[in-house]
């Protein structure tokens, strides 16, 4: 999939084709005497593939670069790793919200490992379409980009066709929530629980972790926002944006703070029940107006 490229991406892209073109005559003369393939040059000095850290040091050393810049290039490749941008301008990069929704399916496919933590709403892998389309209608969502109603069901049923990597085995997918998700209504109490039965139906995959920390355990880091964890990357979404996080440390510290996350979660049987209390609480207090 391809990088998009941002102004930090750029400039590191500037200062490594600066280096280059000090020492080689060409990015071909590079990639030879590296032993990379050319397109692997050109790609970096285009800022359309991120270099890791022995990236990096391989080109200074090829380059006769200083420590001094070196360490210029360390900087400048930590902040391109964190990519911002609102989902107005997700939405124009990737061809329309639809669209978007086919980039998340692609970039779950490429990834062994799947790991969502949302201290508060269920996430889009184990939402009915009803319950997507509370959560999408809201005036916070698509509408807000000028989404209109059948637009906001193609967004549905393209995430509901996402949701086949569920059933995939080579796939390990992991999916911790707070109890407030179980209890957060977007639309009616009967959406909810319909939403409650089908987490009630997924515990019995394999395939499928799912976790709920309970009110009554102690919640190991600060819930203050969603993320979701792949292979070499970290998104956090906020209301209006999302961030990307691709360094190794920040990647290493959220896989240990969802390892800790997982360990205060019930699963299974204790899942189970918890699903089921809040199902019969939910249907007494719809059925008293509340």
């Amino acid at each position: 999939m391809p990088v998009p490229n941002t102004p930090q991406r750029a400039l590191l892209a500037q200062r490594l084709r600066e280096l280059r073109a000090a020492a080689f005559t060409s990015g071909s003369a590079l990639a030879r005497h590296l032993g990379w393939h050319q397109t692997r040059v050109s790609k970096l000095e285009q800022g359309n593939q991120r270099p890791t850290d022995d990236d990096l040091r391989d080109w200074a050393d090829a380059v006769g670069a200083t420590q001094a810049q070196l360490d210029e290039l360390y900087e400048l490749a930590s902040a391109a790793r964190i990519e911002y941008a609102t989902f107005g301008q997700r939405y124009r990069r990737h061809g329309g919200a639809v669209a978007e929704q086919e980039t998340t399916a692609h970039e779950d496919a490429a990834s062994a490992r799947i790991a969502e933590f949302q201290p508060a709403m269920i996430p889009g892998l184990l939402q009915t379409a009803a319950y997507a389309r509370d959560v999408l209608t809201r005036p916070c969502g698509p509408a807000s980009h000028g989404i209109g109603s059948d637009e906001t069901e193609q967004i549905v049923g393209k995430r509901m066709e996402r949701q086949q990597i569920l059933y995939q085995p080579q796939q390990q997918i992991q999916i911790v929530m707070g109890e407030a998700a179980l209890r957060t209504r977007f639309g009616t109490v009967e959406t909810l629980v319909g939403q409650l039965d089908r987490l009630l139906a997924l515990t019995g995959y394999t395939q499928v972790e799912i976790g709920v920390i309970p009110f009554t355990a102690a919640m190991p880091v600060f819930p203050l926002t969603n993320f979701l964890l792949y292979d070499d990357h970290v998104l956090i979404e906020s209301i209006t944006a999302q961030q990307r996080l691709d360094s190794r440390d920040d990647v290493k510290n959220y896989e240990s703070y969802f390892d800790q996350l997982r360990e205060a979660a019930v699963t299974g049987p204790e899942l189970e029940a918890l699903l089921l209390r809040v199902a019969a609480d939910l249907r007494a207090r719809g059925s008293m107006g509340a």
